[in-house]
């Protein structure tokens, strides 16, 4: 279960800024699929150093790493909690339904545990989910973080 807080943040003008801050759980589940449907559309997300291959089939991301062998899905469930997976890809997978993104979120800040920016804050209440992407593969922390402030909350 999720909840939603807006706090008020004073700035040098005295003017009063509203920033939402989304509390979510985070759960390691154990969810093996086929990526090899065809409904399936390639995300393309570019940043200074890499270009990012995401797959998004239906509901669920899929990133790839360590040359397109492995990958990290996340997700939410009905409750808003953010799921996650860690799987190994073997197959050739053809899209027809290509988008191209720039990583431009601006000045992001980031604990082991929470996002902050992109007009919110993402706190996860029971795990170090920054932390643990990180020890899966550091790089694929900036996607993470894109995919969490840009599509999932």
């Amino acid at each position: 279960m999720s909840e939603k807080i807006t706090e008020n943040q004073n700035t040098e003008n005295t003017e009063s800024e509203q920033k939402e801050i989304i509390r979510v759980n985070a759960y390691y589940l154990i969810h093996h699929d086929e990526l090899n449907e065809i409904a399936q559309t390639l995300i393309l997300l570019k940043d200074t150093h890499d270009t990012w291959k995401i797959v998004k089939k239906r509901d669920r991301y899929y990133i790839f790493y360590n040359n397109n062998k492995a990958y990290l899905k996340i997700w939410k469930d009905k409750k808003n909690n953010l799921l996650f997976y860690v799987g190994e890809n073997n197959d050739n997978l053809f899209y027809d339904n290509i988008q191209i993104f720039e990583y431009n979120l601006g000045c992001i800040l980031y604990t082991n545990n929470a996002v902050y920016g992109c007009d919110k804050g993402i706190e996860f209440r029971n795990l170090d989910i920054i932390n643990i992407v990180r020890q899966i593969d550091y790089r694929l922390v900036d996607p993470v973080i894109w995919l969490l402030c840009t599509k999932l909350y």
